[in-house]
């Protein structure tokens, strides 16, 4: 597993993690000492493709996650902040249910929307006293169907549910790496998914460059 300690690259940091992801060379962490073979991470000389990005943003969970670190998210920063010019997107996607009174949900899908981002949404039901809208189901299906058109997904969410979608798109050559917390008590990543996945990257690590100034 690849820590997320930042280093300097062209005087940007990056996490280590992404580091390892866009340079075509060997990476060592600065907590562990230890040099993460470039093998193991896209990017490699033998295959020039291998840094094709696309980033799947579950906008429910990122929004808890946020909540609970204390920040608010600037999706242009984070997405920028996960594909540097040497890396190359295929697409940014933002998944989020919602009420249609609610306007200024509304405002932000639209310039979501009008700066880049693939905005997938769904209308909330009422059940009672009880509100409920979910997209795992369409996050999963554009993550598999589109799996020809990138090398490594960024899965930003915690759900335990994405873990076999992730075991998959490993199956068919795809890194995954996983953008959640353990920070909160209790911690919005699960543990299964964490584990199955290529890299975590610590949404704590990076606040200072995908927060709202």
């Amino acid at each position: 597993m690849l820590y997320s300690t930042s280093i300097s690259q062209n005087n940007k940091k990056f996490p280590e993690i992404m580091c390892c992801i866009v340079m075509n060379k060997l990476c060592k962490c600065p907590k562990c000492e230890t040099v993460h073979p470039v093998s193991t991470v896209p990017g490699t000389p033998n295959d020039e493709f291998r840094n094709r990005i696309s980033i799947y943003i579950d906008g429910g969970n990122m929004y808890h996650a946020a909540k609970k670190l204390g920040f608010k998210v600037d999706y242009i920063r984070l997405r920028d902040y996960f594909v540097p010019s040497s890396a190359e997107l295929y697409h940014a996607y933002y998944y989020a249910a919602h009420d249609l009174t609610q306007g200024f949900i509304m405002k932000i899908l639209d310039f979501l929307r009008h700066n880049g981002f693939v905005v997938v949404t769904k209308q909330v039901k009422k059940f009672s006293n009880m509100m409920k809208g979910n997209l795992d189901v369409e996050l999963v299906i554009d993550m598999l169907v589109n799996l020809e058109n990138y090398d490594t997904a960024i899965l930003v969410s915690g759900d335990g549910d994405f873990t076999r979608c992730v075991k998959e798109l490993q199956k068919h050559g795809k890194k995954v790496y996983v953008v959640s917390t353990e920070k909160p008590s209790p911690p919005l990543l699960a543990q299964e998914l964490k584990n199955q996945a290529d890299g975590f990257i610590e949404l704590a690590d990076i606040i200072p460059f995908v927060k709202q100034h």
